[in-house]
C-alpha cells in the first residue's frame, strides 16, 4: 500500500489505503488509511476490507481500484471489491488463471517457455522438490517438501539451480515493455518459512539472448493471459538458460526499484497500460537501486522515540508489537551499479537491526 501511494502521489492522485500495516509512511501519503488485515495473520479479514471499501469508496462514486498482493488465492474476493468500481489491473478471472498450476504450466507449456517440472501429487521422494500454495506471495507459500501431507490446493515444484531474478514489465494484454530486471535473495529467518522475500536490486544487466527471448516469450504470455498493467515475472537464471517461476500479476515490490526514473511514477503508467496506452520505451535507470526488509531480531514494541534513519520505508506506527522475525521496515540503497547498492542496502539493514536488539534489550531491561 505504501509503495502504491507514494508512486501515486508523485503524480498528483489522492487515494486511500486499505492494507495489512498502516505505517506512518502511509498515512503521510493518503487521504485515508484502514488495516484490513485478520488478526495474528498476514491475510485479509474479509469483512473488514468490504466494510471499509464501502465507507470510504462506495462503489456508486466514480472509485478507481489499484490493487497489489493479497489477491493471488482471492480473486472472489477481488471480484467483490471491483464490483461497482473502475478495475485498473488484472480481472478476478486472469489473477485465477496465471496462478492455477493447472492451467499457467500447461500455458507455458504450450508457449515453449521452459519451467521447473511440476506435479499435483506429493513425490515419492520428496528431496529435491518445493511445495506452493498458488495463492500466497513473498516466498510466504514456499517450502521445502517433506514426506508430511501437503496442504490442499498445493503443488510440488522441482527445485533447479540458478540465481533467482525477475522481471518488471508493462502490459496491454497485447504485449508488453520490460522495465528492468532485477536480482532477488531470500532471508530464512525462520524455519517455516525458508524462502521468505528478503529484498531486491534493480538495473540488473542480462545477456543479449536472455533478454531477448524473454521479450519475445513474454509478448507471447501476455496476449495469451491478457495481463494487463504492471506485473512481475519470477525465473531463474543459469549462464544463458533462464527457466521461468511464476507469474505475478499486480504491482511487485520491484516497481520501487524504477519509479524515479519515471517523471509521473509507476503508478501513473500502470493506470496507462491497464487503459491499453504504453510509453513508447523504457526509461533508463538513473541508478541501481535496492531494498532489503528489516526483520526483528527479538520480540519488541516500537517505541515513540525510536529514530528510524531516513532511508527507511513502512515505518510502523508506535506501540505496534513485533515478534522475532517479523518484518520491521524496508531500507533502501541507490549506487552507480547492483553490486554497489548491495552492499550498501545489506550494510544497513544490518545497522537499523543491530540498534532495534540494543533497543528491545533496554526497553526489556530498563
Amino acid at each position: 500500500g505504501r509503495a502504491l501511494a507514494a508512486s501515486a502521489a508523485r503524480a498528483g492522485y489522492p487515494v486511500i489505503v486499505l492494507d495489512f500495516f498502516a505505517d506512518r509512511d502511509t498515512r503521510a501519503l493518503a487521504r485515508e488509511v484502514r488495516i484490513v488485515a485478520a488478526a495474528g495473520a498476514l491475510r485479509f479479514d474479509r469483512t473488514a476490507l468490504l466494510r471499509a471499501a464501502d465507507s470510504l469508496a462506495p462503489p456508486s462514486s466514480g472509485a478507481r481500484l489499484v490493487y497489489g498482493s493479497g489477491f493471488e488465492g482471492c480473486p472472489g474476493l477481488l471480484a467483490r471489491l471491483a464490483s461497482g468500481r473502475e478495475l485498473l489491473g488484472n480481472s478476478p478471472d486472469v489473477v485465477a488463471s496465471v496462478r492455477d498450476p493447472s492451467r499457467f504450466f500447461p500455458l507455458l507449456d504450450r508457449l515453449g517457455i521452459h519451467h521447473p517440472e511440476v506435479r499435483r501429487t506429493a513425490p515419492e521422494d520428496p528431496t529435491g522438490w518445493l511445495v506452493k500454495n498458488p495463492g500466497g506471495a513473498g516466498g510466504t507459500h514456499v517450502r521445502r517438501a517433506t514426506r508430511r501431507p501437503a496442504r490442499s490446493g498445493s503443488y510440488f515444484q522441482r527445485l533447479e539451480a540458478g540465481d533467482a531474478c525477475s522481471v518488471l514489465f508493462l502490459a496491454d494484454g497485447r504485449r508488453g515493455l520490460i522495465l528492468g530486471f532485477n536480482r532477488q535473495w531470500t532471508r530464512p529467518l525462520r524455519p517455516d518459512r525458508p524462502f521468505l522475500y528478503g529484498g531486491a536490486v534493480g538495473a540488473v544487466p542480462m545477456p543479449a539472448p536472455v533478454v531477448s527471448d524473454i521479450q519475445d516469450r513474454l509478448d507471447a504470455l501476455i496476449a495469451a493471459s491478457g495481463v494487463l498493467g504492471l506485473n512481475g515475472l519470477d525465473f531463474l537464471l543459469e549462464g544463458e538458460r533462464w527457466t521461468a517461476l511464476e507469474l505475478n500479476p499486480r504491482p511487485t515490490a520491484t516497481m520501487e526499484l524504477y519509479d524515479l526514473d519515471y517523471q509521473d511514477g509507476l503508478f501513473h503508467q500502470h493506470i496507462g497500460a491497464c487503459r491499453g496506452s504504453l510509453p513508447g520505451a523504457a526509461a533508463r535507470p538513473r541508478a541501481a537501486r535496492a531494498q532489503a526488509i528489516v526483520h526483528a531480531p527479538t520480540a519488541w514494541a516500537v517505541t515513540p522515540l525510536f529514530a528510524f534513519p531516513e532511508w527507511c520505508a513502512d515505518i510502523p506506527v508506535p506501540g505496534t508489537s513485533l515478534a522475532p522475525g517479523g518484518p520491521v521496515c524496508t531500507v533502501h540503497a541507490e549506487a552507480p551499479t547492483p553490486d554497489r547498492a548491495v552492499a550498501m542496502v545489506e550494510a544497513r539493514r544490518d545497522e537499523v537491526e543491530r540498534t532495534l536488539a540494543v533497543e528491545a534489550a533496554t526497553t526489556v531491561g530498563g
